[in-house]
């Protein structure tokens, strides 16, 4: 297969339709499914493995000898070493099963590009949207500050007044420098996977509607474990080798010569090898044992890591859903705190409100915009990690999942 083929076919696995409108990163993946060095790295691995399929079909190379004797003759020889039967076909099948692990490799490399795309893309967006409410907690402290100077001129405030409203935009100033430097970190490390590209403007969230029990099932054939059981699949067809070892392999060969007298001759010579005599059998049924032997010991890990991926998949499926209930607790608490603050300010402008009153409910409202935007980002974190989990790149949801199932109660799956 050429690169151009292998290319097209990794990029499909990034290429996917995007699971609901709050993944605008889905242009990054499928990018980085052709340009990032990970993927191209991935793609010459496969042809790696995909060249040894060659090397497997192949014999050895003839052997060529010429011969002068001090007598004068003059002796040319050509033999050549014939597998025997099964052993060229049993190669192909190790090399075949190699290919096999190789793309299943190369599928996780996807999958784990695809997450870290994902986890950068949102963990830049939380950071700047941290400046954003820094940024609305500055512009209310200067409305305050100024309210209290006004009111100092007219004798309705204190001095510690008009110092406790600057101090307060001077500390709104600091953390909003302090969230500048985390959010140019955060698109330093999202860049390094994407590449230079403008941020992303995150739209509404979408509520959980994925199937649980269809998730856990895809996590079964996710591609780490499809290349664990490439690799004991491997091992089994090396098992196989071995026990073909014990067949002999055939030597024939020519020759043609000069006598000293000039008259010509020739000759010709059939040989084969003994691995089955009783000191050399052992090599190859120790070989075929350990072969077998480490195929089951890779069995069990596989078997392991898929109830890890099912564990996994439960985790993350309910930690999005507590965060997405969390964030639908914060978006109905936010809006009256945010009346409550104005009213507190326009209280305060007039002089029938504390400053101390107004700046805490402020940091009230703040905290909870904050943790608005830290639940949302971790709605949609654990949103990748699921995928990542499930080995899918969309979310199968409970809607599709009953329209391909009647009946089906797409329960979770303890």
């Amino acid at each position: 297969m050429s690169s151009s083929i292998l290319a097209v076919a990794l990029a499909g696995a990034f290429a996917a339709i995007p699971d609901s409108v709050t993944d605008p990163v889905t242009r990054w993946v499928a990018q980085a499914g052709s340009a990032h060095p990970e993927m191209r790295s991935a793609r010459e691995n496969l042809l790696a493995a995909q060249a040894t399929t060659t090397s497997a079909r192949s014999w050895m190379p003839p052997n060529s000898q010429f011969l002068y004797k001090s007598d004068g003759t003059k002796e040319l020889s050509l033999s050549q070493m014939i597998p025997g039967p099964g052993k060229t076909e049993s190669l192909v099948r190790i090399a075949s099963r190699r290919i096999e692990m190789a793309r299943s490799d190369s599928g996780d490399q996807a999958r784990k590009l695809e997450l870290s795309i994902r986890e950068s893309a949102w963990m830049e967006w939380m950071a700047w949207r941290k400046i954003g409410i820094f940024q609305r907690q500055e512009s209310l402290a200067v409305r305050l500050a100024e309210s209290s100077r006004r009111l100092q001129a007219q004798g309705m405030a204190t001095a510690s007044e008009a110092w406790l409203a600057d101090a307060k935009v001077r500390q709104a100033r600091i953390d909003i420098d302090r969230a500048r430097a985390e959010a140019a970190s955060a698109t330093a490390m999202r860049t390094s996977w994407t590449g230079p590209s403008e941020r992303f403007e995150a739209p509404a969230p979408i509520a959980p509607d994925w199937d649980d029990t269809a998730l856990a099932k895809a996590s079964e054939n996710r591609s780490d474990i499809l290349s664990m059981k490439g690799d004991a699949a491997m091992q089994q067809a090396m098992g196989a080798a071995m026990r073909t070892g014990s067949r002999p392999d055939i030597m024939v060969g020519g020759m043609v010569m000069q006598m000293p007298n000039g008259m010509p001759g020739w000759g010709a010579m059939v040989g084969m090898t003994l691995p089955f005599v009783p000191w050399a059998s052992g090599m190859a049924g120790g070989e075929e044992a350990g072969a077998k032997a480490r195929a089951r010991a890779i069995q069990a890990r596989a078997q392991t890591m898929a109830r890890m991926a099912r564990a996994e998949v439960a985790d993350h499926a309910a930690k999005a859903r507590s965060a997405w209930t969390a964030l639908a607790e914060l978006d109905t608490l936010l809006p009256q705190q945010e009346r409550a603050v104005a009213d507190a300010v326009n209280r305060y402008a007039q002089g029938r409100e504390m400053l101390t009153m107004a700046i805490q409910m402020e940091d009230m409202a703040t905290m909870t915009r904050m943790e608005a935007a830290m639940r949302r980002g971790e709605y949609e974190l654990e949103r990748a990690r699921l995928l990542a989990a499930a080995g899918l790149s969309q979310l199968p949801s409970r809607t599709d999942a009953m329209r391909a199932a009647p009946g089906d109660t797409n329960e979770v799956t303890p």
